[in-house]
């Protein structure tokens, strides 16, 4: 589109010429003239071509380049990307291979993408969309504008059991799936039922691919949970937490609001507000660090130990 165009579309001013035509963003290193290139720092923006059209403040703009002009390029990137892959044109209406339930709701503004199954009393709200091979059991309910991608299940069995004297007892789960507005779920992520209550995953919460989420876990609002984690039944996840990539987390335990825990920490116990968590079991982030860096001098530390006790030993003998 004509730079006039994206203009209009975005509030912003144009420098340079109103009908240079752009048809896609680009990196720094793959830019050409018929490409936008977002910028935000000047040692970037003076390597490159003046034929290349950007986005960039204004201060970074000379005679003879074209562009859009934006204090904060950074945050207007996402806009830009769903602009130029069509994202903003967004599918409605189900496609004739789904499966839904006669007692599932579906807004006429959602989307349900070939072979998705929607089970029996769901919901999905406004705006949404549910990728192919989608399973939504019974009792989910799906906010407005979330994306569901291929391959999750959500809704399935939390994973509980009693033991007994004839052996391992199924426990019934009858609870459901709340998600929010604005929640993106990854491919192959499965989030099971709660027992009695619902699991429940909060507005602006953004869970990766292979993420295993149990039965009655609560998730606060604008969370990131990276790939291959795990959140064992009954653990609370309070707002604004990043939880990373292979990080495991233990049942019925609590994550203060803000925290973060780096990859493969392993939570056993509650993490305070606002904490940087790493290791296993998991403590701060610092103190984990000098802990990694002794451990690497043990070898030679087990030695030097030997040695003193052999000479004491041979001192004692004396």
């Amino acid at each position: 589109m004509k730079l006039e165009l994206l203009s209009d579309k975005l509030q912003l001013e144009i420098h340079g010429e109103k009908t240079h035509e752009v048809n896609k963003i680009s990196s720094p290193e793959n830019a050409k003239p018929e490409t936008l290139c977002v910028i935000w720092d000047k040692n970037i923006i003076d390597k490159l071509p003046l034929e290349i059209p950007v986005c960039a403040p204004e201060e970074f703009f000379v005679s003879g380049r074209d562009g859009i002009i934006c204090d904060n390029p950074r945050a207007l990137l996402p806009r830009l990307l769903e602009i130029f892959s069509g994202h903003e044109q967004r599918l409605t209406g189900i496609h004739p291979s789904a499966i839904i339930s006669s007692t599932a709701k579906v807004s006429p503004d959602a989307y349900i993408s070939a072979l998705a199954y929607v089970g029996d009393n769901c919901v999905v709200e406004a705006g949404s969309v549910i990728e192919p091979h989608v399973v939504l059991l019974k009792n989910v309910y799906v906010g407005k504008n979330c994306l569901i991608h291929s391959g999750a299940v959500i809704g399935c069995d939390g994973f509980g059991f009693e033991r007994t004297p004839e052996g391992l007892v199924k426990i019934p789960q009858t609870g459901g799936v709340f998600i929010g507005d604005d929640v993106e779920i990854g491919a192959c992520t499965t989030i099971d039922r709660g027992t009695m209550d619902d699991t429940e995953i909060k507005s602006g919460t953004k869970i990766d691919n292979h993420v295993q989420i149990g039965h009655n876990v609560k998730i606060g609002r604008n969370c990131i949970i990276c790939s291959m984690s795990g959140i064992a039944g009954s653990s609370v996840i309070e707002d604004n937490v990043t939880v990373s990539v292979q990080a495991g987390i233990t049942d019925h335990v609590r994550i203060g609001a803000g925290a973060i825990l780096a990859a493969r920490t392993g939570v056993t116990n509650d993490i305070p507000a606002g904490a940087l968590m790493s290791g296993f079991p998991a403590r701060p982030h610092n103190e984990a660090k000098r802990a990694l860096v002794l451990s690497a001098d043990l070898p030679s530390l087990y030695k030097r130990v030997r040695t003193l006790e052999k000479k004491l030993g041979d001192t004692q003998k004396s």
